[in-house]
């Protein structure tokens, strides 16, 4: 028996914070880079996995399928307010919830796993690896049956941060958790979309050295998307146009992007410096710049890039650049580069290096 490995972020209270937030202005300081925690617990012991299981969705109650022993082994990774789930349920199993409480989930069957059945508020449906997910809202009823050999990959969110990222999006805060419709189809438009965000995340965590700037980016996109793709209650504050806001908005924000654009800043940092929701805030950037915010800031954050390059040490690399400006992998960054100054990062690079080489070969 593995016993689990401890795992920060897991049980911490949370707080659910409300947007409009009091603008915070230029100063305000982005939010360290996201680490992620991992848990990883194998048991044939059913009282040892629930309190696990407990920490990701509060109130659930854990028991061995009818007339069947238990094994189960559990994988959790968390970075923010994010959690991915894995769960190999060798004998099977049931899990029921009177309330998820303080957390949403998405609930995906793995690649070779038989289809599993849930119950969400009387209705019964069921998750298909690849075709068919669940979203699991706070404060409803959850049953599922694991089958024998079941293999459950799922996706938590905390209810606070969903909550406070669509308010950051719209300008109000839900008066109750965002009712989701459940089923969601995986295999075109939205769904396929959000599905391969989850992917693409998941991936990211697995690099051994990513950018501190990719993972806040990363989980911003993925929050957007589970409250922008499934249809809820509240999709219809998405539809209408933004309302209009002055443009001393534009420019607050734009001053906070200019202080900031080296440290890894994420729209939500950018909207509660500027005081408007993102919404109304991207459709004034692009009135008024033919960019949106994250556009200008990508801007922003080439022109670093190029100051860095006229000023390297001979060792520097167009990669060093790249990586320090948040780019994924310098082949991007060249391309985004060369579309932006009409010349490639390693020409700017080649002009500086001779004029440093002279400089050190004079100090000597």
């Amino acid at each position: 028996m593995t016993r689990a490995r401890s795992s920060p972020g897991l049980d911490k209270p949370s707080t659910i914070h409300r947007y409009p937030q009091p603008a915070r202005g230029a100063g305000h300081a982005a939010a360290p880079p996201l680490s992620v925690s991992r848990t990883h617990l194998s048991t044939s012991d059913p009282d040892e996995m629930s309190p696990a299981l407990a920490l990701l969705c509060p109130g659930v109650a854990l028991r061995p399928l009818k007339g069947a022993a238990f094994r189960c082994e559990l994988g959790v990774a968390t970075v923010g307010p994010v959690s991915f789930v894995t769960t190999d349920w060798a004998l099977g199993g049931r899990l029921d919830a009177a309330t998820l409480h303080d957390r949403y989930a998405l609930g995906l069957a793995g690649v070779g796993s038989r289809d599993t059945e849930v119950e969400v508020r009387g209705q019964r449906l069921s998750m298909t690896h690849d075709r068919r997910a669940i979203l699991f809202v706070p404060e409803r009823p959850v049953k599922i049956q694991m089958p024998a050999g079941g293999k459950g990959r799922s996706l938590t969110v905390l209810r606070s941060a969903l909550e406070a990222h669509f308010a950051m999006l719209t300008g109000h805060a839900p008066r109750e958790a965002i009712l989701f419709e459940p089923d969601l189809d995986l295999t075109r438009g939205g769904g396929a979309t959000l599905q391969g965000l989850v992917r693409s995340l998941r991936e990211e965590l697995e690099r051994p050295a990513p950018s501190p700037f990719v993972r806040p980016l990363f989980c911003e996109v993925l929050l957007t998307a589970l409250v922008t793709i499934p249809r809820h209650a509240d999709s219809h504050l998405l539809e209408p146009a933004p309302p209009r806001v002055a443009p001393a908005v534009v420019r607050r924000a734009e001053e906070y992007i200019a202080m900031h654009a080296g440290e890894a800043i994420t729209l939500a940092d950018i909207v509660a410096a500027a005081g408007a929701p993102a919404r109304s805030l991207q459709a004034a950037f692009r009135a008024a710049r033919g960019v949106t915010p994250m556009g200008f800031l990508k801007i922003r954050r080439l022109e670093l890039a190029r100051h860095m390059l006229l000023a390297a040490l001979p060792e520097t690399t167009v990669a060093d650049v790249a990586g320090a400006m948040g780019f994924r992998s310098a082949g991007r960054f060249s391309v985004e580069y060369r579309k932006h100054f009409r010349e490639s990062p390693s020409q700017t690079l080649a002009r500086r290096r001779p004029t440093t080489e002279r400089r050190r070969g004079g100090a000597r």
